[in-house]
């Protein structure tokens, strides 16, 4: 039930059930401080050489309802399918499939998967055994287009009943796109290397901002797109690009931040490790009409050297790198570059904090941290941060 007042929404997996919202239930207010001091405190531990005022966090469009994204386990129960989450630190799933965060394209393919599964009798993976069929299922959303892709990963494609579950999922109202993604390894890795696309669409296209970008299956995307779109204004305030710039972007994705800033510089230079993600990158430089974003596929570490040897001079370099952050190598190698500023937008602020602590020992200052709040009901924070030399 949604309050009209305070859009709070009753979750029926609160509270005994609930581990991915642990803010739930606390005054929005509250959780946007928790969010701000735990930026302080990783400051604090992991960069004791800075200065740096957090700002309070931006604050969420919307508090429930708003995650385009999902990716949960399948596990059979005696009565039925539960499609959940991993308990901190365990293996047991807590059912999270009427998430109220969940948006409502999400909600009603995951609804469509289930009844597909519970029609076809898929088998569902057993993780002691090594046996079954189904094991994740993914769904992303598109309110572009009104509809949804659904990734089920799979142990194998030896079921007989594949194509009658696949064509049920085909027939649900709201989605377009099937995926099957093939995982037949050990451990809670989710996708596996191989994608299978199973229908004539194989991807999604959203539009952020004043952008349009076409994703396919495995290529990273925020899970609130919405809330993304306003770190990545950020990114492009702080760099501060003229029409003489050059840019270069690191773990560019499918390319937001880069083509982002190529609407203003002369040049941007993409880097992404993941080569599928590298191809919904160049396709997204036709789909906007941009002519001066170049990306290269490959590790980081060892692309970004070679990037700026190519170059006359690199002014500015973006970052938003997985949670674990850059590391050392990239940091070193950002500060061999010698941009006038970094602009480094991250989910974790203990890597953030401890990657920017190795830039300041190499010249730079960071004054400012921009939180931004992207998963309500999470203890999850976005920043954003410049640093200058």
């Amino acid at each position: 039930m949604r309050s009209a007042e305070t859009g709070f929404v009753e979750c029926p997996h609160a509270p005994a059930g609930c581990v991915g919202c642990p803010l739930y239930g606390l005054r929005y207010g509250e959780q946007l401080e928790r969010k701000r001091q735990r930026v302080i405190d990783a400051f604090a531990r992991h960069a004791p050489s800075l200065s740096v005022d957090v700002e309070k966090p931006v604050r969420a469009v919307r508090l429930f309802g708003y995650r385009n994204q999902v990716k949960l386990v399948a596990r059979a129960t005696q009565r039925d399918l539960l499609l959940g989450v991993y308990k901190p630190g365990t293996h047991q799933v807590v059912d999270v499939s009427s998430c109220p965060v969940h948006d409502a394209l999400v909600a009603r393919a995951l609804d469509g998967v289930r009844r597909a599964v519970e029609h076809e009798g898929a088998p569902i993976y057993d993780e002691r055994s090594r046996q079954g069929w189904l094991r994740y299922v993914a769904v992303r959303s598109s309110w572009l287009r009104k509809t949804t892709q659904v990734v089920p990963v799979v142990r194998d494609r030896k079921w007989a009943g594949e194509k009658r579950f696949v064509e049920r999922l085909r027939r649900t109202r709201g989605i377009g796109s099937v995926v099957l993604n093939v995982n037949d390894t050990p451990g809670n890795t989710i996708f596996g290397e191989t994608f299978v696309p199973m229908t004539r669409y194989d991807f999604l296209i959203e539009r952020v901002g004043g952008l349009k970008l076409k994703f396919r299956a495995g290529s990273f995307v925020q899970a609130n797109l919405a809330a993304a779109r306003r770190a990545y204004e950020k990114v492009v305030e702080l760099a501060a690009l003229d029409a003489d710039a050059v840019a270069v972007d690191l773990y560019c994705g499918v390319g937001a931040i880069s083509l982002s800033l190529g609407a203003t510089a002369r040049l941007v230079f993409g880097i992404e490790a993941s080569r599928g993600a590298v191809i919904d990158a160049v396709e997204n430089t036709r789909i906007n009409g941009l002519h001066n974003v170049r990306f290269r596929s490959g590790p980081v570490a060892e692309m970004l050297p070679q990037v700026v040897a190519e170059l006359p001079r690199v002014d500015v370099v973006t970052l938003n790198p997985p949670r674990k952050g850059a590391g050392p190598e990239v940091m070193a190698a950002i500060a061999a570059a010698a941009p006038r500023r970094v602009v480094y937008m991250s989910c974790d602020p203990d890597s953030l904090a401890r990657d920017l602590e190795q830039l300041a020992g190499s010249g730079y200052s960071t004054d400012i941290i921009y939180p931004f709040d992207f998963l309500p009901q999470t203890d999850h924070v976005e920043c954003v941060a410049v640093a200058t030399r």
